[in-house]
């Protein structure tokens, strides 16, 4: 049996609610997997609920929906967001996620297999967050200070947060991009600050679009990871109980990559 058709095989037995032709399924599969080296690895039931919303297939939608887009809500509750404002960032990601780029695949399905969707999906909201606050004048355009996040006004608590630690945010994400390989922040530098897409980067490195984008997932996750470990050294605490500093963290870290990148050797 192929890994695409045991792929497929485990999806099925994982998500037994979705009915999606198997021959509709396995070139999205197929595709996904060209270039893995340990394709028996990948997160099956992951690669088969992405491959199924790729086919707008409405159960699919709103299984992963259901799974992973409370990420959204966590990820925004600290900005200063309205409801409509947090739909049309719903609204944005389903576009960004479902609907096929212009070589004919979804991004969700590139995405998949790394156990990583909700985290991607989190990264996500708050970028689209951050640009609805600045494309509205709420922050400035090439700002990276946290002090300009607005937050709820009935979270006072999280203000003194802000206030309290803005030292230790700034250095912490400094250390943390020190400590990622050059590649990952050249890859980074291309794909998050200079715009360049998925399969131009895959051109540059010389590697499948799929691989590209799994490179920066994983590059993005390892600094998210070194900004949490350094900035818990810094305030003294584990990072299981940074708790309400986390969404803070994410944000900033949007705010700051573009200054911190530009400054460092590739």
């Amino acid at each position: 049996m192929s890994a695409a058709e045991q792929i497929y095989q485990a999806g099925r037995t994982a998500h037994p609610e979705l009915v999606v032709s198997r021959d509709a399924m396995l070139p999205l599969i197929r595709d996904r997997i060209i270039g893995e080296d340990t394709p028996d690895t990948l997160a099956a039931d992951e690669i088969y609920l992405a491959c199924a919303c790729a086919l707008a297939d409405p159960t699919a939608i709103a299984t992963f929906e259901r799974r992973y887009f409370p990420a959204i809500g966590a990820a925004l509750s600290r900005l200063a967001l309205g409801r409509d404002e947090v739909a049309e960032i719903e609204q944005q990601l389903r576009i960004r996620l479902f609907v096929a780029d212009a070589d004919g695949i979804a991004r969700v399905v590139t995405y998949a297999g790394q156990g990583q969707l909700g985290g991607l999906v989190r990264v996500a909201a708050l970028r689209s967050g951050l640009n609805v606050l600045r494309d509205r004048g709420r922050i400035e355009a090439n700002s990276d200070d946290l002090e300009d996040i607005p937050i709820t006004r009935d979270d006072p608590a999280l203000a003194q947060l802000k206030a309290q630690h803005r030292v230790a945010f700034k250095a912490a994400f400094e250390e943390a991009i020190a400590t990622l390989e050059p590649r990952e922040r050249s890859l980074l530098d291309l794909a998050l600050v200079r715009g360049v897409g998925i399969d131009k980067i895959g051109t540059i490195y010389g590697i499948h679009r799929a691989t590209a984008a799994r490179w920066i997932a994983q590059a993005r996750d390892n600094l998210t990871r070194a900004v949490h470990r350094v900035l818990g050294a810094k305030l003294g605490v584990p990072k299981a109980e940074l708790g309400d500093l986390l969404p803070l963290v994410e944000s900033q870290l949007e705010l700051s990559l573009e200054r911190l990148l530009r400054t460092r050797p590739a």
